[in-house]
């Protein structure tokens, strides 16, 4: 059985913030694609949308997706289009076991405000968009769980415990 545990659904759900929390609960090493990405090319995903487009920022993503993959136990908090490729999709369900995390749009709207500017977030209706394009990936989890009524360490528990 995979020992590896990949969070996935939109910008704001919480991936990031729960993905250390249950790494520590688990032993486990935290990941998080995005931060992966910022690493390697030493400027903010904004930096990258604008040099290299959005076609640019998901061959990185593929690559995070993949090196994560190869970790025999980790938490890895996937970035929100992460699982749109094929192949990314295929690596996680095969390295580990997938959960959902959701909130309704208006809860991650608020904490997306909050928060760092995001590329695609600029559009009109872009979570609606990104929910209709991305939900029957994020369906296939093994769970899901709605982060708008627990706390990130509750949230850590209840996906511990499955």
């Amino acid at each position: 059985m995979p020992d590896s545990i990949f969070l996935c659904g939109l910008s704001g759900s919480g991936k990031s913030t729960v993905a250390p929390l249950l790494a520590q609960l688990r032993g486990c090493a935290a990941l998080d694609t995005d931060a992966m990405i910022v690493s390697e090319a030493g400027v903010p995903i904004s930096e990258i949308f604008k040099r290299e487009g959005e076609a640019g920022f998901r061959e990185r993503e593929a690559r995070a997706v993949q090196k994560a993959c190869a970790h025999e136990c980790a938490v890895v908090a996937l970035g929100g289009g992460a699982l749109e490729r094929d192949d990314s999709f295929e690596a996680v369900r095969t390295a580990g076991t997938l959960i959902f995390l959701d909130a309704p749009d208006s809860v991650l709207a608020t904490r997306l405000e909050r928060g760092e500017a995001r590329p695609l977030m600029a559009q009109p209706d872009a979570l609606a968009r990104m929910r209709a394009r991305r939900l029957a990936r994020f369906e296939r989890a093994a769970m899901r769980i709605d982060t708008s009524v627990l706390t990130p360490q509750e949230i850590a528990h209840r996906v511990g415990q499955r």
